[in-house]
């Protein structure tokens, strides 16, 4: 501490030497209020700067292009589910060994 600092503390102690007077806080806000000037509120014209539009047309393009390689993907899928399927009967016909006639002839007797 320095020298005032320690002859204020002597002079003064410990004890807040300012007071506010009895309920100046409680209307403290509608008193500043009162005091400023009434204004009518300005409409802010707000323009968006043309990097907003490119960041926005990224995001639409991002969102097409992730939509789009969805659907092929479920495209793609469903073909090779397919070819998969048909192969496997293929087999399963050549395993069981047998021909169109047979599949025909069991297939019409249910």
């Amino acid at each position: 501490m320095t020298n005032e600092e320690l002859y204020l503390k002597e002079r003064v102690g410990q004890k807040n030497p300012f007071r506010t007077p009895e309920g100046y806080f409680d209307q403290f806000t509608a008193n500043i209020m009162a005091q400023l000037p009434e204004r009518q509120p300005v409409a802010k014209k707000v323009a968006m700067p043309i990097r907003h539009w490119f960041y926005a047309a990224a995001c639409v393009a991002a969102l097409v292009v992730t939509a789009f390689s969805f659907h092929f993907h479920e495209v793609s899928n469903s073909q090779q589910q397919a070819a998969v399927s048909e192969s496997y009967i293929d087999e399963a016909a050549d395993y069981a060994m047998l021909d169109n006639m047979d599949i025909y002839q069991l297939l019409a007797e249910e």
